[in-house]
């Protein structure tokens, strides 16, 4: 990680991470997902609170898409194709995100923006390793979320609810796409599975200091996770991963009360 830093990076927590992407003036941003609010209903307020974090988001998905092409010129071409074909996705579903927000209401710079994702994932210096945080954890942990969230939008908002749908279509290639990347790559040169074991570990030092992923009852989908390319061994990682991580923001806070 030593090129990385000399770009950029910041403290959060006591964790080294990559510095925050550019973003207009308009938006004030902080460090950790907890600062953002969503207040979780389905109200018009709450609605507008969730676009505006999925806008940002989605723009995060597509600056990390972008800087894996650009960190990495030498990967295979066919990966580095699928990579550049994810930058359009995620630029159209960061523009569905950012018309839906307005239609209803809001206005850029509304609410507070964080860049957790995009400061934990630029931190890695493998092209294995972002995808194995990105695509194998961050988004297909929020297609999970999304199949609980998105019959809630459509109780109150069906033209929402309609955009998630078509944006989820567009993560399932992504997320299979990288299992399949990750497999062949590790098949090719072993030593891939210590730079994928050395990204987890980073996300796992980062929540344990952030507690950036709070406790939820969406389980694993399994038959989803092997239809995306996820083995039973790896689905079991997930689900033993899932518990560790839903249990730590608890003990944070029972330690901070007795502190």
């Amino acid at each position: 990680m030593t090129e990385l830093v000399a770009i950029g990076t910041k403290v959060v927590q006591g964790v080294v991470v990559r510095a925050d992407p550019a973003r207009e003036p308009c938006y004030e941003i902080v460090h950790l997902h907890h600062e953002v609010p969503d207040q979780g209903g389905t109200s018009e307020e709450s609605r507008r609170e969730r676009l505006h974090r999925e806008t940002n988001n989605e723009m995060q998905s597509l600056e990390v898409a972008a800087i894996c092409v650009a960190d990495f010129p030498d990967a295979p071409w066919e990966l580095r194709l699928e990579l550049a074909r994810q930058c359009w996705d995620e630029a159209r579903h960061t523009a569905l995100c950012d018309q839906r927000f307005k239609a209803i209401g809001g206005r850029r710079g509304q609410y507070p923006i964080a860049n957790l994702d995009w400061s934990v994932v630029a931190m890695i210096d493998s092209l294995a390793g972002r995808m194995a945080v990105q695509h194998r954890t961050f988004e297909a942990g929020s297609m999970e979320v999304a199949q609980v969230k998105i019959p809630l939008w459509r109780e109150t908002d069906e033209e929402s609810a309609e955009m998630f749908e078509a944006i989820e279509a567009d993560e399932v290639q992504h997320v299979r796409f990288a299992n399949e990347w990750i497999n062949r790559l590790t098949a090719s040169e072993p030593r891939t599975a210590l730079q994928i074991a050395s990204a987890v570990a980073f996300l796992r030092r980062v929540v344990a200091a952030t507690a950036v992923i709070e406790p939820h009852d969406i389980a694993t989908d399994v038959a989803g996770r092997q239809s995306l390319g996820f083995s039973s061994g790896e689905i079991a990682a997930v689900q033993r991963q899932e518990h560790e991580l839903r249990a730590f923001p608890m003990r944070a806070l029972a330690s901070e009360r007795h502190e």
